[in-house]
């Protein structure tokens, strides 16, 4: 098990799922933002979120959490050394992670009803992980290059 999945799954999941649901940040009003700056967090209600991310600089963090109804986020990163999470937990729920570079990370975590994931990934030693618990269960990773890895658990 990598670093980051055992952190996402130990430690970080329980702790934004469980500040996603917190009345003091659903009373906050966060605004929607789909212009974010590298390593900046989105963090939004609406059902829709979108995030690109592009540059030769390595290290970039995309993060996407969502908690609520019909949940869409995509999110397209270019360079390397990238880490792309989605962290969704509701009722529909879609998801989407594109990636070009190499040493990448792409990270898809689900829960509700109607999951659909998927991850595109172009270029060497990238990993893609995806984890759904619900009733819909549909993913798909696509992979280009060479030395990478792919993970898919889905759970009732």
């Amino acid at each position: 098990m990598i670093d980051a999945q055992r952190i996402a799954r130990q430690a970080l999941l329980p702790l934004l799922f469980a500040a996603l649901s917190s009345p003091t940040l659903q009373a906050a009003d966060l605004p929607n933002s789909l212009d974010l700056a590298p390593n900046e967090i989105a963090s939004s209600r609406a059902q829709r979120v979108a995030l690109g991310q592009t540059g030769t600089t390595a290290s970039n963090l995309a993060l996407v959490m969502q908690a609520g109804d019909n949940l869409t986020a995509d999110l397209t990163q270019t360079g390397n050394a990238l880490e792309a999470v989605i962290l969704q937990s509701g009722y529909a729920l879609d998801a989407t992670i594109e990636q070009q570079g190499s040493h990448n990370l792409g990270l898809i975590v689900q829960s509700g009803s109607h999951n659909e994931a998927r991850i595109e990934q172009y270029g060497a030693y990238n990993n893609a992980l995806i984890e759904q618990t619900g009733t819909g269960h549909r993913s798909s990773v696509t992979q280009h290059g060479q030395g990478l890895s792919v993970l898919v658990r889905q759970y009732r």
